[in-house]
């Protein structure tokens, strides 16, 4: 990566933390809350819960959700056209309901209208700071995903920091920018490891090549296994220790023949396995950087280290979080279904790597050309 590409996609990010010592910050919050508790009329003053009751009955009431929903991105409509200032702008502002015979939905309405905080409302300069939705705000889970059934169980006598983390992949029409691809919660007891084979990537899912005399002549169908893995946290490489010669030492051999313009990384004296994340000193809003499957590279960014409460759930870590749906080839034939096959090398086609769906590739018939190859596209089974 050069110079003007790390510039561009560290500033996606941050500006990061002091580095935290998980160990420390474990036993620092864990003495901290077993101090006496606050006096009961101090901790009803400080208490929210009057505030949360209220947002957790709008939140269940499908009507009242809705409502909110609709006239929040109506307001930022009329922000944005007002914003805007080109002379051939004719839009008409959108208009709101009509009153609603609902006596919940006017009582909310109401109760939101009454706000007395100037704050509350947004200003006309708000647009400024509202970006539209991306696909990494969507996600594809319905519920949070679990990995395991016999980690973190509460203890007294251990307790264990919930460290929260996003993974980000560069964008590939624009290299010097990243989107969020995954989002996961792990415990400070587990390692590197198991993060790196908790988060989904594609790159995993690539079949492996059969060779015939040295020629691609098909693909396994079988779902491949994760070679090679390395990952940079403060100046040290973390390699998968599955070989004498893994990731983290080509990593340092390929370093040692570049101009040194950038900070010394060294190996790490144990493997991505054998380093839990309890005897790491991390920055949140840090990005750092992972290799894994020859030239996949994603940025590890850590969002949130805490101390676990009896709230989160008792096992089943690494949790996953959000996934982002991914961007799906379309078939050039139809130009309707997904692509399942990359077509190569065949003369009846426009255009080659071609994607075509089963159906427009079945109908096709078999080649005449014998050097025609049939790439399976990623399943997306690992990780999902």
């Amino acid at each position: 990566m050069n110079n003007t590409k790390a510039f561009y996609i560290e500033n996606a990010f941050g500006p990061p933390s002091g580095p935290v010592n998980v160990a420390r910050f474990i036993q620092s919050t864990s003495a901290a809350l077993s101090l006496p508790e606050y006096p009961p009329d101090i901790a009803e003053q400080c208490s929210v819960a009057d505030i949360r009751d209220s947002l957790t009955e709008i939140g269940n009431d499908a009507r009242l959700m809705a409502h909110i929903i609709k006239n929040h991105e109506l307001a930022v409509a009329s922000l944005h056209m007002a914003a805007e200032k080109t002379a051939r702008t004719r839009k008409r502002p959108p208009a709101r309901d009509a009153p609603t015979e609902s006596a919940d939905v006017l009582s909310l309405q109401s109760d939101i209208e009454n706000i007395s905080l100037e704050s509350w409302k947004l200003q006309s300069n708000s647009a400024i700071f509202i970006r539209p939705v991306k696909a990494s705000d969507s996600n594809t889970l319905i519920h949070q995903k679990t990995t395991r059934t016999d980690d973190g169980r509460l203890s007294a006598e251990s307790p264990q920091a919930v460290i929260t983390v996003t993974v980000h992949n560069k964008l590939s029409w624009r290299q010097t920018q990243v989107a969020r691809s995954s989002r996961h919660s792990l415990l400070s007891s587990q390692t590197l490891g198991d993060l790196f084979e908790t988060f989904p990537c594609t790159s995993n899912e690539i079949a492996e090549e059969i060779l015939d005399d040295g020629r691609v002549t098909g693909y396994q169908t079988d779902v491949p296994t994760r070679p090679g893995c390395v990952i940079c946290i403060e100046g040290l490489a973390y390699g998968d220790g599955e070989s004498e010669f893994d990731y983290a030492d080509k990593l340092i051999q390929h370093l040692q023949t570049i101009p040194k313009d950038a900070a010394p990384i060294k190996k790490a004296p144990t493997s991505m396995y054998d380093t839990t994340l309890a005897s790491l000193s991390l920055r949140v809003g840090e990005p750092y950087w992972l290799l894994h499957q020859g030239n996949c590279e994603h940025f590890i960014v850590v969002d949130q280290i805490r101390l676990q409460h009896p709230s989160d759930p008792p096992a089943g870590y690494p949790l996953t979080l959000q996934i982002t749906p991914p961007v799906l080839d379309v078939c050039r034939g139809c130009a309707k279904a997904p692509a399942v096959w990359s077509v190569v090398n065949d003369e009846r086609l426009g255009e080659s790597p071609c994607p075509l769906c089963g159906p427009c590739w079945m109908g096709m018939g078999d080649p005449k050309n014998d050097k025609v190859v049939v790439v399976p596209f990623p399943k997306y089974e690992l990780g999902w």
